[in-house]
């Protein structure tokens, strides 16, 4: 049959391998091989569909990335079977040589898709594949996105897109700073993290500790945990793991070249030492922060304490349009959620003079969304 997918004559057997209220996975027996059919379930999944098909699209011939195949089924993405398992259902920590070479091959792979231009969002233990022969690959587009500035708002900790223990500060919404492919590479981190030590980096369970430990807390080093890890590979995850965008890894070539070396070091010792980053360069230019703005930032970050000490206050930000006023009030996201508040806000439009109070409208609908977000009981 032909990639352009006609449905076959006839229904082949089918076995169910994973099955939500938003996705159901099933590895199907064709003539001759397997496939895997996903099939996204509830009132959006035609939107999901295409959009998961358009990223593995962009990802076609991409070396481990899970691969869309023929024929096609209404309602379904089609992808080759690798057969394996989940990288999620390995007794971990792993051996070393292991361990060592599922992080060159999942750095070459998350390497591979950002070169096309894709971020995951989601690269998580579940999320990869590990082939009968060893290889890991990733698997989920679901929430992968093409590269562009995506800066999230607040949201509820239940509506947060991705896996919490594995999730970058910025991705929680709670930092002010933008996503890019440097969430992918946390994502990464806290995934090796896992395979060395046994556990993500701040555990699992309550969402809104590992929100606060995510943006708040430094994870013990993966040798302390585990004294087999070498001390390389240690620096490598916790470098993968800083907190700030500008301070952690830039690109995946960086990781693969550093663990390449550190591969090279484990088996000839005579071989250089292993610096972190050391052909770690941008892809872009950074994104510019703050500047000179200290004055203001202690302005609004007194008001804020004011306002938990039970004293009420108003600070109002005006300026000209692009001198900084989101930026600079943004910078009270990580203050706000490290002391587990809610962030708000709305912005007034200069040009909509029908819409006078349509910033303090934004912000108290931003509000309803975040309570109607609550249990019931709440």
């Amino acid at each position: 049959m032909g990639a352009g997918g006609a449905l076959p004559g006839r229904n082949p057997r089918a076995e169910v391998l994973h099955e939500s209220e938003r996705t159901r996975v099933s590895r199907l027996f064709l003539t001759g091989r397997t496939v895997i059919r996903k099939e996204p379930l509830g009132p959006d999944a035609e939107r999901r569909l295409r959009h998961e098909r358009a990223m593995l699209e962009r990802l076609r011939d991409v070396a481990g990335v899970a691969q869309l195949e023929a024929p096609r089924y209404p309602g379904s993405i089609v992808l080759a079977d690798v057969g394996g398992t989940s990288l999620a259902e390995l007794a971990t920590p792993l051996a070393v040589d292991a361990l060592i070479g599922l992080a060159v091959g999942l750095a070459q792979a998350v390497a591979g898709m950002h070169r096309r231009g894709v971020m995951h969002r989601d690269i998580t233990p579940a999320n990869i594949v590990i082939s009968g022969d060893g290889i890991p690959f990733l698997v989920d587009f679901a929430v992968a996105t093409s590269f562009a500035e995506i800066r999230p708002v607040f949201t509820h900790h239940t509506q947060i897109v991705g896996t919490m223990a594995y999730l970058a500060p910025e991705q929680t919404g709670r930092t002010g700073r933008s996503v890019d492919q440097r969430a992918d590479l946390y994502a990464l981190g806290a995934t090796l993290y896992e395979l060395a030590t046994g556990e993500p980096p701040f555990g699992t369970g309550d969402p809104l500790r590992l929100a606060h430990d995510h943006l708040a807390r430094v994870p013990a080093p993966p040798a302390k945990v585990n004294p087999v890890v070498p001390g390389p590979l240690s620096e490598i995850i916790l470098h993968l793991l800083e907190k700030e965008p500008d301070h952690r890894y830039q690109t995946a070539d960086g990781v693969v070249h550093d663990l390449e070396r550190m591969r090279e070091a484990q088996v000839r010792p005579a071989a250089a030492s292993v610096r972190v980053g050391e052909r770690d360069v941008p892809l872009r230019l950074l994104p510019p922060r703050l500047v000179s703005r200290d004055d203001e930032v202690a302005t609004l970050q007194a008001a804020f304490e004011d306002a938990q000490a039970g004293r009420c206050r108003a600070v109002l930000v005006g300026g000209t349009p692009g001198v900084g006023k989101t930026a600079l009030v943004d910078e009270l996201r990580p203050l706000v959620a490290g002391r587990g508040g809610w962030f708000v806000a709305g912005k007034f439009d200069q040009y909509r003079r029908d819409l006078e109070f349509n910033g303090v409208h934004q912000a108290l609908r931003a509000l309803g969304r975040l309570l109607l977000a609550e249990p019931d009981a709440s």
